[in-house]
């Protein structure tokens, strides 16, 4: 088959979508397919005049487009002539995908990778014709475009339960995965550019952000330095709060390592080495790096949102705490604090989690099923 898959973010910029496509389309290339992912030049890299330029990844191709025309974007897939266009998000590159789709023989599929993206009082939508407008492209192309997709692919039960109420005919619930070959135990240390890090340490690595908990995190360092208990915490990632993180942990003397954005090749060591991740998030779809945490062999803790209490078994593999509630994550954190060895048999049963249900390979026969059954 002639794969696409679209997205609106690529490489150097990263989201959990941009790994999620790249793991996806490698493994597609791997299996015979021949495969593009299409997506905006964001970084703006391309020459004055050029619409497009195509470069090569890993056994599939990239095809950078000069973002602002959805008219321009739908001509480039197109001319791939493809057997299958899957979109990937829910923002202004999935509409010319469909169009592209409804003037070939494509068939149309769909990832939306969240749905709490929808609420237009989301923060970041306090202009009210910003609400308007998402409240519009909600209620008209949007519904219109799942209903008429060949198959919607869903993340959680939560997606699902949305999805079909909002009238989509063919609906696969298929999870996030991980590389389990590139997560592992004992991956390596990683080449963080002179970047100390203090063995054992506590990683959170995402945005640095409200939605993500990193204040959450931060009250229960400091509960438990005033109960004299002292533990070191690496933050990876930088987003719109890290300055003010920063600046409440030096206000409270805690220890705590902001070390920035990560190099993607840089991760699975800085995971395998974790003693423990926490992702204490406000509310999270399917969040892969759980995934890469736990195919490291490094317990998590997140939080009973969306769908990550169908990632994380608490008791077994890892814990679950509810959003913000930075006493229970205390007394988490304070547990392995006195049981480090307990903790590593919770990410020895993760790693066997990953590599049962997770692993990309699994996970890409089932989507190629999806297109299989729905491709006509």
């Amino acid at each position: 088959m002639r794969i696409v898959h679209v997205c609106k973010v690529w490489y150097p910029r990263i989201t959990g979508v941009t790994v999620h496509v790249d793991s996806l389309a490698g493994q597609m290339a791997r299996a015979g397919h021949q495969v593009f992912v299409v997506t905006y030049d964001l970084a703006g890299q391309l020459p004055r005049g050029i619409k497009a330029v195509m470069e090569e990844k890993d056994g599939y191709q990239v095809l950078r487009v000069k973002p602002g025309s959805g008219k321009i974007f739908a001509g480039q897939i197109r001319k791939l002539k493809p057997d299958v266009i899957h979109a990937h998000g829910i923002w202004e590159h999935v509409w010319p995908a469909f169009f592209a789709s409804c003037s070939t023989k494509a068939g149309f599929f769909m990832t939306a990778h969240g749905t709490w993206q929808f609420l237009y009082d989301t923060p970041g939508f306090e202009k009210k014709a910003r609400k308007l407008k998402y409240k519009f492209y909600y209620h008209t192309l949007w519904r219109y475009m799942v209903a008429k997709s060949r198959a919607m692919i869903v993340l959680n039960e939560v997606e699902h339960l949305a999805y079909r109420a909002l009238g989509a005919s063919c609906l696969h619930r298929i999870p996030n995965g991980v590389d389990c070959q590139v997560f592992r135990p004992g991956a390596g240390k990683p080449g963080l550019q002179g970047r100390a890090i203090k063995e054992p340490y506590v990683l959170f690595a995402g945005a640095v952000q409200s939605q993500k908990g990193i204040i959450t995190l931060i009250n229960a360092i400091e509960k438990l330095k005033a109960k004299n208990i002292h533990m070191g915490v690496v933050v990876a990632g930088d987003g719109p709060g890290l300055e003010k993180a920063r600046v409440l942990s030096n206000a409270l003397a805690l220890d705590i390592a902001f070390i920035g954005r990560v190099d993607r090749c840089d991760m699975p060591g800085l995971m395998a080495g974790a003693s423990l991740f926490v992702l204490p998030s406000i509310y999270e779809t399917f969040a892969t790096v759980y995934l890469e945490s736990m195919a490291s062999g490094t317990a998590c803790v997140g939080t009973a949102t969306g769908g990550t209490p169908e990632i994380i078994d608490p008791g077994e593999n890892g814990f679950l705490i509810q959003p913000g509630d930075s006493n229970h994550l205390a007394r988490i954190l304070e547990a392995w604090k006195n049981d480090p060895g307990a903790f590593k048999d919770f990410g020895v049963k993760a790693r066997e989690k990953m590599e049962r249900k997770y692993d990309w390979p699994i996970l890409c026969r089932q989507i190629l099923r999806v297109y299989e059954r729905n491709a006509v």
